[in-house]
């Protein structure tokens, strides 16, 4: 036993100095790269979002936080997802930008960014989360599974990579939602998960990647990761009684970690603090997420008595509270960026790629 929690210490404090060393890998924008010369320690592909190659980055950044306390992994992350907010986000999608200047690269939506809804919600960054959220899941139903690839300025699947190998991305942040707002939209959200993997993926002794969305024709193959995460974060949406009086943070392969109290003792005072703004209000001060309280240009938050938001004035409030759009004469102002909104194709107000 001594030898294996020495072991695990050691591999701990390993991914903790692997974590900072990518850090100081960063480019001026506070953005990384997603491929490394092993040999020489440079980065080879420059274009970089939230997707493949960098993914699990910004997931153990944040949860490294929350494991251990440590205040300088809260700096790291919060320092990495404004550069996120800023050079990728693109209303509720996140485009690829290249790191060194921040210029998009690809418009594209990949499979694997379902996960940052999750880490949102994690961060505390409820309203954006939700609102990716409400995208992918437009996506997974217009196509009966979510596609690896999918092209947002050409509106098209990418031409050769339609498949879906039961990624657990979509289901994760699902679940995370729920945990977090109890809404049981998210319960049918993950109900019509099941449904579709019920149909189109289920064979005898398994369930079976699908080759190509459009024809829904199938591999002789399942990943690992569909047991191990997939099935798991469906399971857990609808019966949470194993998380029930206790502290968990779950890997990236789905893997739950105790969150030990020695570790977590000093959250309050580190991390709250800085991941959350309170806003006064006539009743009880509300909790709202740091992360989205912009604001147009030349205004700021006045925090020196009590935090209070400066309001844009060229902010026009949505028609409807839910955001919801029939068209785009339902959309108001951005109040963080003063443009116009437009109705997405799921119909909800937003900053959207095209009209």
């Amino acid at each position: 036993m001594e030898n294996e929690t020495t072991e695990t210490s050691t591999s701990g404090c390993a991914a903790l100095r692997a974590l900072r060393r990518l850090w100081s890998m960063r480019s001026s924008l506070n953005l990384l790269g997603t491929t490394l010369d092993v040999t020489t320690g440079e980065w080879i592909e420059y274009s970089s979002g939230i997707g493949a190659g960098v993914d699990s980055f910004y997931e153990y950044l944040f949860k490294a936080h929350i494991l251990f306390g440590k205040e300088d992994f809260w700096r790291m992350f919060h320092s990495a997802y404004l550069a996120v907010q800023k050079y990728f986000r693109h209303g509720p999608w996140y485009h690829e930008a290249d790191m060194r200047n921040g210029k998009a690269t690809y418009w594209q939506l990949t499979s694997l960014q379902a996960f940052w809804p999750g880490l949102q919600v994690l961060v505390g960054d409820i309203a954006a989360a939700n609102s990716s959220h409400r995208e992918f899941v437009h996506v997974w139903k217009k196509f009966g599974v979510l596609p690896e690839r999918y092209l947002l300025d050409h509106l098209m699947l990418h031409p050769t990579e339609k498949y879906y190998p039961l990624r657990p991305e979509l289901a994760e942040s699902t679940f995370y939602l729920y945990q977090a707002t109890k809404d049981p939209w998210y319960l049918e959200v993950g109900e019509s998960i099941v449904n579709s993997l019920n149909s189109y993926t289920k064979v005898d002794g398994g369930f079976a990647s699908i080759r190509d969305v459009t024809t829904m024709q199938l591999e002789d193959h399942q990943h690992s990761f569909f047991l191990a995460e997939t099935c798991k974060y469906l399971y857990l949406l609808f019966d949470d009684s194993f998380l029930v009086d206790r502290n968990y943070v779950f890997t990236t392969e789905g893997h739950p970690l105790p969150v030990l109290s020695s570790w977590h003792d000093r959250l309050p005072e580190a991390y709250i603090p800085r991941n959350w703004t309170f806003l006064p209000s006539e009743k009880q001060a509300r909790r709202a997420s740091a992360m989205t309280l912009q604001v147009c240009p030349a205004t700021s938050l006045d925090c020196r008595h009590r935090c209070q938001q400066v309001k844009s004035a060229c902010h026009i409030p949505d028609a409807r509270s839910d955001h919801r759009c029939f068209g785009d004469e339902e959309c108001g102002v951005d109040a963080t960026t003063c443009r116009r909104r437009t109705c997405s194709m799921a119909g909800y107000c937003g900053l959207w790629l095209f009209i």
